[in-house]
Parts: structure tokens; C-alpha cells; sequence
């Protein structure tokens, strides 16, 4: 068998392992009664399920597997990061920011369920993450502690949402290149890095292993929004706040395979043998959507 199918195979064994664990956990949640409660889960659920590459919570698995630990482990957490995801989607979404109304093919959470229970439902998705992971790894109050402080860090203002915030009010004047990148190691890339080093703190890594991985992350991060800065290259109203923007087409292939490159070797500090994640590399680099 051709090895990039092999490796797409196994990668999609991984998203459907996450997809279960979301699914299970979304619908098995013990909520207080009342039928505004049960609407606001189907709410939750209706964007938690909605497809989507699961590129943040695979990572975390592909990453506790090349360290020796157990999916099992690592899933609660990975399901934590993809929750704080969807928030950050839906919010996105709603009138006050992007005023989407279809997203992956579907209507918007807010076209489905109102503005009020797509807010609350992303406010959910948010607090219900930290009660994950809290539940999940209560045998470890360290490492409970850990994974809470790097993901709240990486969601909020130090991290996604700073981003977001940077990207609402950037200033009068074009943003240069770094300035670009600040923007979006923190919007976008925050939260795959966290992906990332949260999964070696859980399978125990050493710290020098762990701070390799966090710069894998990171660039992996950074790769992600080079690419899509690529695929939108042309669009009517591509914003002025993106690479291609700023470097033009050829520049910010350029910047993505350097990038990716730089990613790849904090990679290989930690494992030469880590052929899924090294495929990660590879498909963000070369994919369509």
C-alpha cells in the first residue's frame, strides 16, 4: 500500500477516535433538567459534531503515541482543546464579529439557535473544556493544575483571544511581516501549540523534550495560517492582514516551506521516527482546503 494512504488511513482512524470521544462526552454530559438546558446542549452539540479536520485533538494523540502514552490519556485533554475550539467558531460566527452564516457547509449555530444560545453555547463549550480536563485527570491534582494553566493561557488574552483582539484593532498604518506572525502565533497558533504540549506534559516528557515540541507547535501553528493565507490568495476580500498581503504569492510559499522546515527539525530533536506528524507537516503544506 502507497504510504501516504496508509498514513491518511491511520490519521482518520485518530480523527474518528476523537470524533467519538466528543460525541460521548457532549451527549452523556449529567445536566439539571429543563427543556432550555436540553436546547442548549443540542446547541452544543450541534457545532461540536460538525465535522471539521480535528487537526487540534489528532495532533494531541499523534503526539502521546510518539511518546509511548496511551490515547486513552491523552483524549480528554485532546477533546478540551477541540472544545475551546468550536467556542472560539461559533463566537466568530455571530453578528458582532464576522457575521457568518455557514460554516462547513451549514447554517451558522446563530441562524440555527439565535444569537442568545450561540453566545451561551460557545460560553459552555468554553467552561465545560476546564471542567474536562478537571474531572478526567483528578487522580493528578499537578497535573490538573498544569493542563489548566496552559490551556487558559493559550485560549485567552495571552494567547487566541489576544489574537483575535490584535486582528479587531490593528492600527492605522500596514502591519509588516513579524507583526503578522505575532497576530497569528497567537489567534491561530496558540492552541495547536497547546495541542502540542499539553500531550508531552501528560505523557510525562522532559522538559527539553517538551520545549522542542512546544516550538514544533508552534511553527506547525504558524505553517497552518501560511497555508491558508495560500488557499484564500485572490479572494475578493482577502484581508490586508495576511502574508500573501504583505510578501505576495511566491514570497509566502517561500515563507511556508521555511517555516515548516524550522518545525520539522524541532521535530526531529525529539524523534527522527515520527512519520504521522511528519505527514501533518507535509499535508498542511500541499492541502486544498
Amino acid at each position: 500500500m502507497d504510504l501516504a494512504i496508509q498514513l491518511e488511513q491511520e490519521i482518520s482512524a485518530r480523527v474518528q477516535a476523537v470524533n467519538q470521544y466528543v460525541d460521548h462526552y457532549l451527549e452523556s454530559m449529567d445536566l439539571p433538567a429543563g427543556a432550555a438546558i436540553a436546547e442548549l446542549r443540542k446547541s452544543m452539540l450541534y457545532s461540536a459534531t460538525n465535522g471539521g479536520k480535528r487537526f487540534r485533538p489528532v495532533l494531541s494523540v499523534l503526539v502521546g503515541e510518539l511518546l509511548g502514552c496511551p490515547s486513552d490519556k491523552v483524549l480528554p485533554f485532546a477533546a478540551a482543546v477541540e472544545l475551546v475550539h468550536t467556542y472560539s467558531l461559533i463566537h466568530d460566527d455571530l453578528p458582532c464579529m464576522d457575521n457568518d452564516d455557514v460554516r462547513r457547509g451549514k447554517p451558522t449555530n446563530h441562524k440555527v439557535y439565535g444569537e442568545d444560545f450561540a453566545l451561551l453555547a460557545g460560553d459552555a463549550l468554553l467552561t465545560e473544556a476546564f471542567y474536562l480536563i478537571s474531572e478526567k485527570y483528578s487522580d493528578s491534582t499537578f497535573l490538573v493544575g498544569q493542563l489548566v494553566r496552559l490551556l487558559s493561557s493559550a485560549a485567552g488574552i495571552r494567547g487566541m483571544v489576544g489574537g483575535q483582539a490584535i486582528d479587531l484593532r490593528p492600527g492605522p498604518r500596514k502591519m509588516m511581516k513579524e507583526e503578522i506572525a505575532h497576530l497569528h502565533l497567537l489567534k491561530t497558533g496558540a492552541l495547536i501549540r497547546v495541542a502540542v504540549e499539553g500531550a508531552a506534559v501528560i505523557a510525562g516528557a522532559r522538559p527539553a523534550e517538551i520545549e522542542h515540541l512546544k516550538k514544533f507547535g508552534e511553527g506547525l501553528g504558524l505553517a497552518f495560517q501560511v497555508a491558508d493565507d495560500v488557499l484564500d490568495h485572490g479572494e475578493k476580500d482577502q484581508d490586508v492582514r495576511s502574508f500573501t498581503g504583505i510578501l505576495g504569492l511566491e514570497e509566502t510559499k517561500s515563507y511556508l516551506q521555511e517555516v515548516s522546515s524550522s518545525a520539522l527539525q524541532e521535530l526531529h530533536k525529539v524523534s527522527a521516527d515520527a512519520p504521522m506528524l511528519e505527514y501533518l507537516i507535509s499535508f498542511n503544506q500541499k492541502r486544498q482546503v
